[in-house]
């Protein structure tokens, strides 16, 4: 099946409401007037970098083979001494990155310092022994009002940068990526744009959001507090904090029967608790049907919504983020009439928790071949090789799970998909087979690709004295292939498709 692959993007569809919680927070120490003044032209381009990016791809339908794929006019964003900020899509599973100033030749070797796949932001740093000399750190400055003329910066040819004029409009919350955490991002009107690659937006000097993705030729920025928050972090995966997650999925309270039925007081504000994920930090003490009246002292009104300083009406599902993963929230409640409070630390989101995971930058693609059957898990990188309109593009089965069934799980279950079939009289009748999600191996339900070898392994049925593999699918479809005569098969698979890794094929 042929694919329309695109470079990195971000999905326009919002998941969870409340799954990830997520709320950008001004710079300490910084104000809006603060650094007020405009750099000169020279000062201001000394802060923005040209990356230029080797990415080394696994194949979608070959997920032993790489692509190797170079892209270049990336903004990298100096943000520290020997610190530049970007897209973390941009950096997946990169093998080689350089840096330079947009007038200078030379190249600069770079290695991602840390990077956080959900959040969709990454820091890069000059490889062992090298710096960044002749630039200038740009300062993050704090959340701008609706409204603010800003400037954003692309790399154009690779040589020269372009301060285009807009202004932010609104705040709306997308998704940073295929991930499930949504982010505040402004959507910038002025001069359309067709993409972006994490060109900065200026204002007064400062980095006020970074481009993320293009929705009808306006760039969607994420935040400065979002960055803000990145950046003040423990940048080591041992320590680092990272956005938070409730755990729990809301529903306004408008109707007064249903106001009535809930118990709350006339003139209050409240969201319903309609679902408790697994992961919830609150699991034993939130209950469904509980009313929800404010975070910490923060109220909601009677939409779920919390006066912004900055932008009006948000919903309080955002504040959370202004805290840490490990910082303790309290949630203020009414349960069948009655007062309550529960107390608890957050817990960082992790698209991990998934069974449908966001970008993954380290490590092989889980998968297996059995008689043909490329069996593999599904994540974020193979949904975004349909595009940006990859939940119109994917089969329909794909979106419908990342949509609606996507709970995040202490287990880490995982959807296991046959994306295609390698084609041999073994699996003859099967070939054209592809984008299945697997239901049943056996008759046993399967956590992910290593628990599908497992059970591989097992006594398969038998039938007539023959022991087959069966593969039941989610749409009723039915694969049946003999134990006998695979590992054949799949000498002559790795010689026909140049295969070399013996591990990507099933053996007993």
């Amino acid at each position: 099946m042929t694919k329309n692959r695109v470079e990195n993007t971000s999905c326009r569809f919002a998941l969870w409401m409340s799954v990830a919680l997520v709320l950008s927070f001004s710079t300490p120490g910084m104000t809006a007037d603060g650094a007020g003044a405009a750099q000169d032209a020279s000062e201001f381009e000394r802060g923005i970098l040209n990356l230029s990016i080797t990415r080394a791809v696994p194949d979608p339908d070959s997920p032993w083979a790489i692509q190797n794929i170079d892209v270049s006019g990336i903004a990298g964003v100096v943000v520290g001494e020997n610190q530049v900020l970007t897209l973390a899509t941009n950096i997946s599973r990169a093998a080689y990155i350089q840096a330079q100033k947009v007038d200078d030749f030379e190249k600069i070797p770079m290695r991602v310092l840390f990077a956080d796949f959900d959040a969709n932001l990454a820091l890069l740093g000059p490889d062992e022994g090298k710096s960044l000399s002749g630039v200038r750190v740009m300062p993050v400055g704090p959340d701008i009002p609706i409204g603010s003329d800003v400037s954003l910066v692309a790399i154009e040819n690779e040589k020269q940068l372009q301060r285009v004029s807009m202004r932010a409009m609104e705040v709306s919350l997308r998704e940073a990526v295929v991930s499930g955490i949504s982010v505040p991002m402004y959507s910038l009107s002025g001069q359309n744009r067709a993409q972006c690659k994490s060109d900065p937006v200026i204002r007064r000097g400062m980095l006020a959001g970074l481009c993320s993705v293009v929705v009808d030729g306006q760039p969607q920025a994420v935040s400065a507090g979002i960055i803000a928050h990145f950046l003040h972090d423990h940048m080591n995966s041992a320590a680092y904090r990272g956005f938070a997650g409730l755990g729990l999925a809301f529903q306004a309270v408008k109707s007064p029967w249903h106001r009535k039925i809930l118990g709350v007081p006339a003139g209050k504000g409240a969201l319903r608790v309609s679902q408790i994920m697994e992961t919830s930090p609150f699991n034993q003490c939130v209950e469904i049907d509980d009313v929800v009246t404010a975070l910490d002292d923060v109220k909601v009104d009677h939409r779920g919504f919390y006066k912004h300083p900055q932008w009006g009406s948000v919903p309080v599902r955002n504040y959370v983020a202004s805290k840490y993963a490990g910082d303790s929230l309290t949630v203020r409640l009414i349960r069948r009439g009655k007062a309550m409070t529960c107390v608890r630390p957050l817990r960082r989101y992790s698209s991990l928790d998934q069974p449908v995971p966001g970008i993954q930058n380290e490590g092989a693609v889980p998968y297996v071949i059995f008689g043909g059957l490329v069996l593999r898990e599904l994540n974020a990188d193979y949904l975004m090789t349909y595009g940006r309109d990859w939940i119109k593009n994917a089969p329909s089965d794909f979106a419908f799970i990342y949509s609606y069934l996507n709970y995040p799980s202490l287990a880490r279950k995982r959807v296991i998909i046959l994306s295609n079939v390698l084609g041999d009289t073994f699996n003859l009748g099967f070939e054209k087979l592809s984008n299945l999600v697997l239901s049943q191996v056996n008759g046993q339900d399967v956590s992910g690709i290593e628990d599908l070898k497992l059970k591989l392994k097992l006594p398969g049925i038998q039938k007539s004295g023959v022991e087959f593999a069966r593969f039941d699918f989610k749409n009723g479809a039915l694969v049946a292939l003999p134990y006998n005569g695979v590992d054949e098969a799949h000498k002559r698979m790795a010689k026909v498709y140049g295969i070399t890794e013996p591990s990507a094929f099933f053996a007993r």
